[in-house]
């Protein structure tokens, strides 16, 4: 990823929501599958855990605001939520797995 794009900006907004149940981003917790440029703006693809997610819309809320703070009039935002692929912990970073390793301690 080319550092001070659009792209960039949105994955690093997207690293300060944080899944309430886990206390990892949604992007260590691999949550975040692909965030595409596109002739609207951006397009960012996200899942959760499960479609039945408890914390799901907060988070997907979470997200837009985050998206909506580094938004432009040029370049918006808007998410696609997805369970395909279904979300596995196999997609948590070696990051998140980190901080999860040193919450167990």
């Amino acid at each position: 990823m080319t550092p001070n794009t659009p792209e960039a900006a949105a994955w690093d907004a997207l690293t300060q929501v944080i899944d309430p149940e886990t206390e990892l981003s949604i992007v260590n917790m691999g949550l975040v599958y692909d965030i595409d440029g596109t002739p609207d703006g951006l397009l960012v693809r996200l899942t959760l855990t499960h479609p039945s997610c408890p914390m799901g819309e907060l988070i997907v809320q979470q997200a837009e605001k985050a998206l909506a703070a580094i938004s432009t009039p040029a370049c918006s935002a808007r998410i696609e939520l997805t369970f395909d692929p279904p979300w596995t912990p196999d997609l948590i970073t070696p990051e998140g797995r980190r901080q999860l390793d040193r919450a167990g301690d």
